[in-house]
């Protein structure tokens, strides 16, 4: 009872700020150029009705009937609709400067949106690019210096999400033969093992080592036995507050997503992994969050491996980002250990990103000096 409590809690929150927006961007197109256009002011309304009741109508025709057309429309438009909040936010805040210039600076207002959105919409749609990243191991034996992980995250892949660009995105990793391939979460976000071909194209993945993957917080939310179904039919090994060793010497530790305590599921703490572990070995830490990076050095780790943050994506959410992480994206050290943020591999909400790329990472682990 009380889960269901919360949900009704969470989509009556998430309703209020989400048609608060749209009220928002509304009243501040009609404030500042439709005070005297009644046939414009109402023209406006009804396609804010429109655009706005498309995300969930789009949610429940896609979860009821399996029928995707509004999908894209009414992603997009979310992403739109975030951007033109921020950028009449600061619009209104210097309106209260330059009062006499207010009609001027919503005029500016629309243009910035237009072009915020149009460089986000063809950045959303690049194939992700390769990242390169080299890691000195102090623990890292001589032979296995050049060992090469291969980083995904975020796909959030649903039956909708093209088969066609996953299908790249394989044969992308598979040229690039590393020896490990690691997932670190958000790989799916609805039941994709209704369609076959996702799972047969997930299993071509190839790595001397394998392909592991941890939980997300959008694997409890599509539910763990999917996750489960899906691995298995792609021969991914899903790790669960659990370690496994590479090659007799790399210790890869994976733990739950923190969404995890909301359904009740909590596994061993970071603790218990690492003191199963051999100090004198590199130890990588999986985790979906950049988040347990200064506890986990404390603890022994040489490298930790997140997603989530997606960057941002798009205004205002980039700047939440940025603000809120002490990680957010990219590499980062902090003594001798390291972590890196990954951008994700694909994208969340709207098919959109402004400041960023999708990208695939390729981890390259060198013996340190």
């Amino acid at each position: 009872m009380n889960r269901v409590i919360m949900f009704i809690i969470f989509i009556a929150l998430a309703s209020a700020v989400y048609f608060g927006l749209h009220f928002f961007v509304y009243k501040s197109l009609v404030r500042s150029l439709l005070q005297d256009a009644a046939a414009w002011k109402k023209a406006i309304k009804w396609f804010f009705w429109f655009s706005g009741l498309s995300f969930p109508a789009a949610m429940l025709l896609s979860r009821l009937l399996k029928i995707y057309l509004l999908n894209y429309y009414a992603f997009v438009w979310m992403g739109v609709i975030a951007i033109s909040f921020f950028i009449f936010l600061l619009q209104r805040l210097l309106a209260l400067i330059f009062s006499s210039h207010a009609k001027a600076l919503a005029i500016g207002a629309l243009a910035v949106i237009g072009i915020i959105s149009l460089i986000s919409l063809i950045n959303g749609l690049q194939f992700p690019r390769v990242k390169r990243v080299t890691i000195p191991m102090k623990n890292l034996p001589q032979q296995l210096s050049g060992f090469s992980i291969v980083q995904l995250s975020d796909l959030h892949l649903e039956a909708y999400s093209s088969k066609k660009r996953l299908a790249r995105i394989v044969d992308k990793i598979n040229s690039l033969k590393p020896d490990l391939v690691v997932i670190t979460g958000d790989l799916i976000d609805g039941n994709i093992c209704e369609e076959p071909s996702f799972c047969i194209k997930l299993k071509r993945l190839d790595a001397a080592h394998g392909v592991l993957a941890i939980t997300g917080n959008h694997e409890f939310y599509a539910g763990l036995p999917i996750f489960y179904e899906m691995a298995k039919q792609s021969n991914i090994k899903v790790l669960r507050n659990e370690t496994v060793t590479i090659a007799d010497t790399l210790q890869i530790i994976g733990i739950d997503d923190n969404a995890g305590k909301q359904f009740g599921i909590k596994g061993p703490g970071l603790d218990d992994l690492i003191k199963k572990c051999n100090a004198s070995k590199p130890v990588i830490l999986l985790y979906h969050r950049p988040e347990r990076f200064d506890e986990a050095i404390k603890k022994g780790i040489d490298l930790q491996l997140s997603g989530h943050t997606h960057a941002g994506q798009i205004p205002p959410a980039d700047i939440i980002v940025w603000f809120g992480y002490k990680y957010p994206w990219g590499l980062y050290k902090k003594g001798d250990a390291y972590i890196y943020t990954t951008s994700g591999t694909g994208l969340w909400g709207p098919p959109m990103r402004f400041l960023s790329r999708n990208e695939i990472v390729l981890l390259k682990l060198v013996k340190k000096d």
